[in-house]
């Protein structure tokens, strides 16, 4: 028996994908629920599953090439060498078809002797035939794949790629005045992403910021009454994060204009309250989203952020768990940060800034003291909300912090 493996489609928004790297190579058996492959979208990268166990005949789609979601992408077989019907009817079309209608074929089959690459005509026939663990592996390591040669056979695997290290190393050892290439850092596909979505939402959305400052003392007070509380039912600590994203929750279920967003040149409604917040981690800025926030209580909302939290340090979150949203929170406040104006997480029309909580003098009933205090900075899409739309979100969840038990249960 034989199967399609396709490109999934890991998200409702999600169109085409590449695959990073294949955890198999062609040739291998595959048990069901082993990583077989890892996704890049245009949001996350994602390790994915195999959904059954067999032999992986044939591998269709070179690492870092995009396609649509899909698309075959391997077979798998019961038996060494079976292909689907599917795929071995492309590769009898692509034997036959002209070479210069020759444009894509099988990138690594099975032969059940070894592992083999089967290129179409028409294209470069002195392109390096490797694995694409070996490919991956020279990319890290900055090394021209062209440059390795295979120890056996005509294809180049990882102990290849490692041999060629080795020696161009133990070369520079040799000569150590002589200029040696140097290896580039690799870029997360988190940065490289994030970077990208940030420069399109910069020079698309035209923001305007509003800023604030408020009295902290009555959030802090419920929050180290909550704390203890808190803790025994969970296990957990409340955050200020957790507070602000109830505020947030609530200031968005108020005032329904806010929670929408620009698309096709007029202002799109959302029909659910979707609050994403900032998460710093080793790959970089990730923006987990907390689903129907404003249903949640505190408690709820508190153990949900902790959840998507360490997902998203531990590189385990899934596309649904990032895509879309109403706003988001960017909390920078344990970092000593005062204030800071964020850039839009595009397609949201808001993003709520804040800084640390600390000691400030302020007019409190018209006499100067000193008292916990933070600023919140709000960034606005204009094309979505007005300066006064955007005052008014503002000034609410400047007044449901400072009067938190607003925001209980």
């Amino acid at each position: 028996m034989t199967f399609d493996v396709v490109m999934p489609q890991l998200g409702l928004t999600m169109e085409e994908g590449s695959v990073v790297s294949w955890g198999k190579q062609a040739g291998d058996w595959v048990e069901k629920g082993e990583v077989l492959f890892t996704v890049e979208t245009d949001k996350v990268e994602m390790e994915v599953e195999s959904t059954d166990s067999g032999y992986l005949n044939s591998i269709q789609v070179e690492a870092g090439k995009k396609v649509p979601v899909g698309t075959i992408i391997a077979t798998l077989g019961d038996k060494p060498g079976e292909v689907t019907r599917t795929v071995l009817a492309a590769q009898n079309q692509q034997r036959t078809a002209p070479a210069s209608e020759s444009s894509a074929g099988v990138v690594s089959d099975w032969s059940g002797g070894g592992a083999g690459v089967s290129r179409p005509e028409g294209t470069n026939s002195r392109k390096a035939i490797a694995s694409p663990r070996a490919r991956q592996l020279a990319e890290t390591m900055g090394i021209d794949i062209s440059a390795v040669r295979p120890a056996r056979g005509p294809r180049i695997v990882e102990e290849d790629v490692r041999r060629f290290q080795a020696s161009r190393q133990e070369i520079a050892a040799r000569a150590p005045s002589a200029e040696t290439l140097a290896i580039p850092s690799r870029v997360s596909v988190t940065r490289k992403v994030a970077a990208q979505r940030m420069t399109e939402s910069f020079r698309a959305a035209p923001h305007f910021y509003l800023g604030v400052e408020a009295n902290a003392a009555d959030i802090v007070k419920l929050r180290d009454q909550l704390l203890q509380t808190f803790n025994q039912l969970t296990h957990l600590k409340l955050t200020y994060t957790d507070l602000f994203l109830r505020a947030m929750a609530i200031g968005l279920k108020e005032q329904p204009h806010v929670n929408a967003f620009w698309q096709n040149d007029g202002v799109e409604p959302r029909d659910s309250i979707d609050i994403g917040f900032a998460v710093q981690t080793s790959e970089g800025l990730l923006v987990p989203v907390i689903r129907k926030a404003d249903r949640l209580s505190l408690f709820d909302l508190a153990c949900r952020r902790h959840e998507l939290t360490e997902k998203a340090k531990a590189g385990k979150l899934t596309l649904p768990e990032i895509e879309g949203g109403s706003a988001t929170l960017s909390n920078l406040g344990g970092f000593g940060v005062d204030w800071l104006q964020a850039i839009l997480n595009p397609p949201q029309s808001v993003i709520l800034a804040t800084g640390r909580i600390s000691k400030r003098a302020m007019v409190v009933n018209d006499s100067l003291e000193v008292c916990p205090a933070l600023v919140l900075s709000l960034s606005v899409d204009h094309r979505v909300l007005d300066g006064v739309a955007g005052a008014s979100f503002l000034t609410r969840i400047k007044a449901l912090i400072e009067s938190p038990s607003i925001m209980l249960p």
